[in-house]
Parts: structure tokens; sequence; C-alpha cells
């Protein structure tokens, strides 16, 4: 009779062949991705903890290894944050996690201990006997009910935990009361962000909360000899789906005497001037004519020198694409640091943008490297035929007064090293100082074994956000003091040739 009650409970809660209890595929499946997406480095500037009302920003840095300890259980990590880099001799926190791995489990939990303050141990993943005589009788021990429960986010690809207060109570040493707990943690495959909340035996929290301090994952060197989160470790530890082919159909390649000058073009914020601008290469308009400006710390400028040359099969006059509307279709990655041009800033189709959510406008930014439209004083005077290219610091002010149209991603030394015109604005004087441009094609028309593969890094990738960081806060050898912040167009958009 009993191994018949043992048979149907097998069949009700699915059971191994020896009659051990399977876990429930779900959850491990959820604890799978946990184990993967916790490990790692991260690092960002947040609101500082300790002085949450003050409005001071301060760079925190997370290290989360997993080590052998089964004296807590059988997957276990070790979490380090300092306030003054990764591998800290004296960080401000160090954590053990233990994952619960009973298949009866109803939910995916994690138990965690917190080291007292000065009681050693940093950098622990790298001392296997120190990680063997650590008890969790010496840490700071929270009970069995303050479990951390993770489970899938809102958002997608995304994990939450929480800690409640109302579930959660222990006696704190250091603060000498009893102390409820409210903690949250929130982990994307690119992110890792944590809030605690202690509140004391008045009722009232101890320290006001900075809110959830989010840092970005720093991806590791691939090799000993670059810095960890250095851009070039960084980008030489990137995935490959981490980065996008050119479109040949909006890619164009401009053929100086010196070599090539490859633009990647945004039709997204400049449909009738993208269509113009087909015509005019569809019909070698360009091919011939002139580059006839460079004005130092400015821009380099080319067309038709005459401005006489017919346009039959284009406009002359095109209605202004300053700016665009806000629309959800439009993907914006955005960038946290501010800006003061604009409300919001960040990335649309790897370029750098601009808006203004409450009004809902978005216009790319004229940062280094930027192609816009040439045009006189009045708005609908441009038409593409006339064309710059951004080749000093970032002229802001033009933002939302000209079309721009798109970038260069590979031949800039051609266009910003050229003589600067001596005329006002930096105009030739003479038609034999002007260069000549051979032509200009889209990629799509050139033969296949002719075109140059190039591939740019997707501004929504863990990578870009590490490379991000690695520019905001420098850490190299030369750079004594991170500026902590940066600027749109100091942000990086790195191009590849594909492999």
């Amino acid at each position: 009779m009993h191994r018949t009650i043992a048979r149907l409970l097998c069949l009700l809660i699915l059971c191994l062949p020896n009659g051990a209890i399977a876990a429930d595929p779900r959850l491990e499946r959820e604890l799978r991705e946990l184990l993967e997406w916790l490990p790692g480095r991260y690092a960002g500037e947040v609101p500082d903890p300790a002085n949450a009302a003050s409005g001071k920003r301060i760079t925190l840095y997370h290290k989360i290894v997993r080590i052998e300890a089964p004296q807590f259980g059988e997957t276990v990590f070790y979490h380090q944050i300092s306030r003054d880099g990764f591998d800290a001799d004296r960080p401000a926190q160090q954590k053990i996690y233990a994952f619960d791995r009973n298949p009866e489990r109803t939910e995916n939990r994690m138990r965690s201990w917190v080291f007292y303050p000065n009681q050693g141990g940093a950098n622990l993943e790298k001392d296997p006997a120190a990680i063997a005589a650590l008890q969790a009788a010496a840490l700071m021990n929270f009970p069995l009910e303050c479990a951390i429960k993770w489970r899938r986010g809102a958002r997608p690809l995304s994990f939450v935990a929480k800690v409640k207060r109302e579930e959660c109570s222990y006696r704190s040493a250091a603060f000498r009361q009893n102390i409820r707990p409210e903690m949250t943690y929130e982990l994307t495959r690119t992110t890792f962000g944590i809030e605690d909340i202690l509140y004391g035996e008045s009722g009232a929290p101890l320290f006001p909360s900075a809110g959830v301090l989010t840092v970005a994952r720093v991806p590791l060197p691939a090799s000993p000899a670059a810095p960890v989160g250095s851009m070039a470790a960084v980008l030489a530890a990137s995935k490959a789906d981490e980065w996008r082919a050119l479109d040949p159909a909006r890619t164009l390649y401009m053929e100086l005497d010196a070599g090539r000058v490859i633009i990647e073009l945004a039709p997204r914020f400049a449909k009738a001037h993208f269509a113009n601008l087909q015509a005019l290469v569809a019909n070698r308009w360009f091919d011939g004519l002139s580059i006839n400006r460079v004005q130092d710390g400015f821009v380099t400028q080319w067309g038709d020198a005459s401005e006489r040359k017919p346009m039959p099969y284009a406009e002359r006059k095109l209605a202004p694409e300053f700016e665009r509307a806000w629309t959800k279709d439009v993907p914006f990655d955005a960038l946290r640091d501010g800006d003061v041009y604009a409300p919001q800033v960040g990335f649309v189709d790897g370029f750098a943008a601009a808006g203004d959510r409450k009004q809902g406008r978005i216009w790319l930014a004229h940062c280094y490297g930027v192609i816009g439209v040439g045009r006189d004083a009045a708005e609908d005077s441009g038409n593409a035929a006339e064309l710059y290219a951004v080749i000093g610091h970032a002229p802001r002010h033009l933002d939302r007064n000209l079309t721009v149209i798109g970038r260069v991603v590979q031949g800039m030394e051609l266009l910003a090293a050229l003589p600067r015109g001596t005329k006002a604005l930096g105009f030739y004087e003479t038609a034999a100082e002007r260069l000549p441009i051979r032509s200009v094609r889209y990629a799509s028309e050139v033969p296949e074994e002719e075109r140059t593969p190039l591939e740019a890094l997707r501004t929504d990738t863990p990578s870009f956000a590490a490379v991000t960081e690695a520019r905001r806060n420098r850490r190299d050898d030369f750079y004594q003091r991170p500026a902590g912040r940066i600027d749109l167009c100091n942000v990086p958009l790195p191009i590849r040739v594909a492999r």
C-alpha cells in the first residue's frame, strides 16, 4: 500500500527514477540564468548612499565571483563592494551569497551573510585557505526568513529580489538594536542594482535611502596585458552578436585621391534629404566636384563650388529636417550623465541623439564626425547637395538648426587633416586649392569584393555600456583623477572590420 501511495505521489509531483523529487523545470531554468548572470564586475556613478540628501555622486565598484565554500552551501558567491576600484584591499562591504538548490523549493532563494567592518578577507576568491577557514558564525548572519527571493522582473531579461521588512528581523551588533531590513536587488545581463534600507526599533529608517543603486557590467579583459575595464579590454572581450554590420543601402563611399571616406546615413531623422541624396548619388552628381571649405576646428565641406551644376533629378529646396517627433518606434539608449543642450541624450541607430520627451521631439547631435546638410539663411535652402563633416570640438549650438544626415565611420583623418582654407569661413581661395572628389557611391552599388566590411558596436549591449564606463572613469596609469561623468559627444561609437 505504501508503494502504491508513493507511485501516486510521483505522478502528481514529478519524481526521478530513484524516487527523489525533481525540481520545477521553470525554477531550474531561472536559476541557471541567475547563476550565469550574477558573477562579474560592475561599475558606475551613483548617488552617495551614505549621504543621500546631499546630491553628491560617487563611483561604486561591485565584484561578484563564484567560490567553493561548502560550509555555506552548494552554490556560493563572494561579493565585494568598493569605492576605489575592483580588487580593493579595504572594501566598503563584503558579502557571501548561497543559493538554495533544494529540488522541493517553490522559489529561487539566496541566503546572505555580511562581513563585520574591518574583518579582513578582502579578495577572498584568491585565497582558498581563507575560504576554507571562514565560518557562518563569524559573519553577520541573516535569519532563514530573511532569504532573498529571486523572480523574473517586469522588464524582459531581468530578475528582481526583495526582502520585506515585515518578514525579516534580526539583532544587529553594530547598531545594538533589532533591525528590520528592506532590500531590493535588480539584475539584467548588463546591470546590477541593490538597495538596503534598515529600519530601527523606532520604525524609522536609520539612514535615508538613495534608491536602487544600479551600475553597469564591465567585461573582463581578453588577456592579462589589458587593464580591467579599459576600452581595449572591453572590445576584445565583446561578443559577436553585440556588433551589427553596416547596411550597404545606407552606407556611402566617397573616394578621394587620398583614399576612401565611409559615411553611415541616418534616414530615420532625414527621410526627404536621404531620398534626395539617393537621387544625386544615383545620377553621379558628386563625381568630379570638390571639397571647397576646411575651417579650422569646425567643418570640412564639399559640393558644387560653382553652384550652377544642374540637378533635374533632385529637389533644389527641401523643408528642414532639424528634428523629428519622438515616437515609440524610435529605439533610444539613454546616457545617464545629463547634457547642457537637451533634457535627454543617448543613442538612436548608433548615432548620438538628444531630445525632449515632454515636447516629444528628438534630433541628432553635432558631434565630431557628424555629416550635416549645408544651407543658406533660409531654412529650406538645403537639399543634401552641399554636405559638411564636423572636424572640431562638437558644435552643439548647431543642433536643431541644420539637418544631420549621417556620420563618418572610417576615413575621418582624410577630412580632418586637410589644409585650412584662407578665405572667410575657411573657404579655399582658388580652384587649384580645392580637393577633387573622384566619386560617391552607395556600398550596395559597389561589387562585394570591393566593399569595406565594417561593423558597429550596438549601443544596447553590455560591451557598449562598459566602453562608456571605461571612458567615464578612466583607470589606466595616466589618469589620476577619473572624470566621473561623460559628455554625449565623448562617448566612443566603436567601428571595426568584420571578422
